[in-house]
């Protein structure tokens, strides 16, 4: 499962999650807003920037998490 923790009026969120949209790949958005428990998860894996993008909860591992809007790693789960 794939898990993009963002927050409103954050562009990398937005175009992370546009991405994903447009390539048609399912995922879970968790607003660390609304959600203070993901806030506290975030902080503490060492997370300090969104969004958070995290595959089948693998907070630590480099393959599977990173931060911001990178297409690189975006486009690597179409493979």
């Amino acid at each position: 499962m794939l898990t993009v923790y963002s927050k409103p009026n954050c562009i990398q969120c937005e175009m992370t999650k546009m991405w994903l949209k447009q390539n048609k790949i399912e995922f879970e958005n968790v607003d660390i807003e609304a959600n203070p428990g993901a806030f506290e998860l975030l902080k503490h894996y060492g997370y300090g920037s969104l969004p958070v993008v995290v595959i089948d909860d693998e907070f630590n591992d480099p393959k599977k998490a990173w931060t911001g809007f990178q297409v690189d790693k975006l486009e690597e789960l179409m493979r």
